[in-house]
């Protein structure tokens, strides 16, 4: 009974600090770009879009279509890298341990 005990105090401990990472790695912003760094997606810890940036020369009005995929790309990128971060983060706390309902 005492190692099942220590095992729930482990879990709880690690739990408590995945959550302390979650609000730091929040707080961090990623960026990433597309099409050579004329739009780009800037989305912080928590995978929420903070910030759209587009470079007039990249504005066409006759290939909006272009624009559309160069902002989805670099959105895509951003939201992966800030998962990538997260995932990172926790990982150095669970060693890599998949716990089900502690992330």
């Amino acid at each position: 009974m005492k190692g099942m005990t220590d095992i729930v105090r482990q879990a709880q401990r690690m739990q408590g600090q995945i959550q302390k990472v979650q609000t730091e790695v929040g707080d961090k912003r990623v960026e990433s770009s597309a099409g050579g760094g004329v739009v780009t997606a800037v989305v912080n810890g928590n995978s929420e879009l903070l910030e759209i940036k587009i470079k007039k020369e990249v504005v066409d009005p006759n290939d909006i279509e272009m624009l559309e995929d160069l902002i989805v790309g670099a959105v895509n990128q951003a939201m992966k890298a800030a998962t990538d971060m997260m995932n990172a983060e926790v990982e150095k706390i669970t060693g890599g341990l998949n716990i089900p309902g502690l992330f």
